[in-house]
């Protein structure tokens, strides 16, 4: 990262304007930088995730690419999704639900720091997913 010294004093000022120390700043922001996760929810959000980009990767080789809520019916229509969803205790399973649900996760801005390449390999191997890639197909 390449860092300008306006930037830095931005940051510092922001922090001193709203009182938040310098050891709270450092947790806070490796809390959201090393997600590791650890309740059932947030697996969940990321398993979902997995599957929307093993789904737009697999459009992207064919050649296919198209809207996101597309993706996601292809994602929640698979039986990798439903087979998983049962092993979540959510209730009942909504297809319309969950369409609508898992898109506004996607294309909520706050959930774009989870798009990252160390949260993604390829779909049966452990190598991970380029970021250029994930830019280009998320």
């Amino acid at each position: 990262m390449d860092y300008k010294q306006k930037d830095i004093e931005a940051f510092i000022k922001f922090l001193k304007q709203n009182e938040i120390g310098l050891d709270r700043a450092r947790k806070i922001i490796h809390k959201v930088a090393n997600v590791s996760p650890t309740n059932r929810r947030t697996l969940w959000k990321m398993t979902r995730f997995s599957f929307y980009v093993w789904q737009r990767l697999k459009e992207h080789k064919e050649n296919m690419l198209g809207s996101k809520i597309n993706t996601c019916k292809r994602v929640v229509n698979s039986p990798e999704y439903l087979r998983m969803y049962k092993t979540f205790p959510f209730g009942p399973f909504s297809e319309a639900r969950e369409v609508k649900n898992l898109n506004l996760l996607i294309t909520d801005p706050r959930q774009q720091i989870h798009f990252r390449s160390r949260n993604f390999v390829y779909k049966g191997t452990s190598k991970n997913i380029p970021q250029e890639l994930l830019d280009k197909i998320c």
